[in-house]
């Protein structure tokens, strides 16, 4: 399973993480099975269906996953009812509904149609890197992070991470490479390139299909335009589009990658997925430590 969005956390220096502890606490604190009025729920997921592999661990790095359900309940519905029940109250009672009960109705209409909801599981996978000292989520939803954020805790007490921190702006790095046609040496850049104006408006412009540099782009960096996101390719490895905020997106494996895990791997869903990640997490700690912390000047904890 190689993973297709980066969003990498630093561990601070010198948190103690036991991952035969951490095997433990997933197996304690499953995903449980949504009731008629929760929200949602949230936690562990064994890494295969129906399977008691709760984790994998390679080279220093330990691979998870978390879970969510919850029930879909569309705000156009309960719109839509509660537009309805106002109405009815209003024609039958000759008054008009006030805003308190207006609220208390859309709160008893929410908890009467909850039970009736259908619910959505989705998941999050993450691997901690001890030896880079890193933890990598699958996702860049805040939701999603948030809930992975609180389980950690939940399981362990506390878990000790930062995110990470640049001393320059992302973004006028990035600008500073198209302006000088100037990528570092591991990188080639990509066919797109998103900027976004300054202004309180915030406008942006898509780029696509690109020659190497375009002077399209250059032109409204100089009129005072920022990077969003530029596409890139990194060696033989991986391209992907990088982000502002640090992020790693649309990440497309080499075909070469893919093709040694198939390789490595004995057969099986369990081997498959021990092979990719031990492959993925090993590019991945590489690319961090000797290329990625290097562009960005990234604080080390």
């Amino acid at each position: 399973m190689f993973f297709k969005t980066l969003q990498i956390f630093q561990l601070k220096e010198g948190a103690a993480l036991d991952f035969s502890a951490i095997e433990q606490a997933l197996k304690d604190h499953p995903l449980r099975k949504i009731g008629s009025q929760d929200e949602f729920t949230f936690g562990a997921l064994p890494l295969i269906r129906n399977s008691e592999c709760w984790s994998l661990t390679s080279n220093d790095c330990m691979l998870f996953r978390f879970g969510k359900e919850e029930k879909n309940l569309p705000s156009s519905v309960v719109r839509e009812e509660l537009e309805t029940i106002v109405a009815a109250i209003e024609t039958i009672e000759g008054r008009k509904v006030g805003r308190k009960e207006k609220a208390d109705l859309k709160e008893e209409l929410i908890f009467s149609l909850r039970s009736k909801a259908f619910s959505n599981l989705s998941d999050v996978w993450l691997f901690i890197d001890k030896k880079a000292e890193l933890l990598v989520l699958n996702t860049t939803n805040a939701g999603m992070t948030e809930q992975s954020f609180k389980q950690l805790q939940a399981m362990l007490g506390s878990f000790p991470m930062v995110p990470l921190q640049a001393q320059v702006s992302p973004s006028s790095i990035m600008a500073d490479w198209l302006m000088k046609n100037d990528v570092p040496a591991s990188l080639e850049t990509g066919d797109t390139c998103d900027l976004q104006d300054s202004s309180e408006d915030r406008s942006s412009i898509k780029f696509k299909k690109l020659e190497p540099l375009s002077e399209d782009v250059t032109r409204h960096l100089e009129q005072g335009m920022s990077v969003k996101n530029i596409g890139l390719r990194w060696m033989d490895k991986m391209s992907f589009v990088l982000c502002d905020d640090l992020t790693i997106k649309s990440i497309k494996w080499d075909d070469a990658l893919k093709e040694q895990a198939f390789n490595d791997s004995q057969g099986g869903a369990q081997s498959d997925l021990d092979a990719n990640f031990a492959l993925m997490s090993l590019t991945i700690r590489d690319f961090f430590q000797n290329h990625f912390a290097h562009w960005f000047e990234i604080y080390t904890q």
